[in-house]
C-alpha cells in the first residue's frame, strides 16, 4: 500500500549518507524531522502511511517536493495551499488563538486567493 513511499524513504536515507559521507540511520533521520525512530521504521516498513506533517517535514529536509512524496501514497490527501500556510504560521506563532491579527489575516486571505486561482484554472 505505502510501498512506493517506504522505498522511497529508505532510498532518501542511503542518498544522505552518501552525501554525508557517513551513515544516516533511522534514529538520526527521525532525530532530524522531529519525529520518533518507531515512525521511521513504521514508515519504511509501509505499515502505516505518511501524516501531513511527516511529508512536509520530508519535504523542507530534502528539498524534494510534497509531490515527490507522495506519490505513491495511497492513504493521503494532498495538503491545499491554505493548510500548508496555516500549518507554517502556527509552527511560527503567527497564530496562537482564534484572535487573529490583521497582519495574520492577510497572510490567510492571500492563501486563499491562490488555492482559488489554482482550482479555477
Amino acid at each position: 500500500m505505502n510501498k512506493i513511499f517506504a522505498e522511497k524513504l529508505k532510498e532518501y536515507r542511503k542518498e544522505l549518507a552518501i552525501k554525508r559521507n557517513e551513515k544516516v540511520g533511522q534514529i538520526r533521520l527521525a532525530t532530524e524531522l522531529g519525529i520518533s525512530k518507531g515512525n521511521i521504521g513504521n514508515l519504511e516498513s509501509g505499515k502505516r502511511p505518511p501524516s501531513k506533517t511527516i511529508l512536509i517535514k520530508l519535504a523542507e529536509h530534502s528539498g524534494k517536493s510534497l509531490s515527490f512524496w507522495m506519490n505513491g501514497v495511497d492513504e493521503y490527501e494532498a495538503p491545499n495551499t491554505v493548510d500548508l500556510v496555516l500549518d507554517k504560521m502556527i509552527e511560527a506563532d503567527l497564530i496562537k488563538d482564534t484572535d487573529l491579527s490583521d497582519e495574520a489575516w492577510e497572510i490567510i486571505k492571500k492563501a486563499v486567493l491562490l488555492e482559488i486561482e489554482r482550482k479555477i484554472k
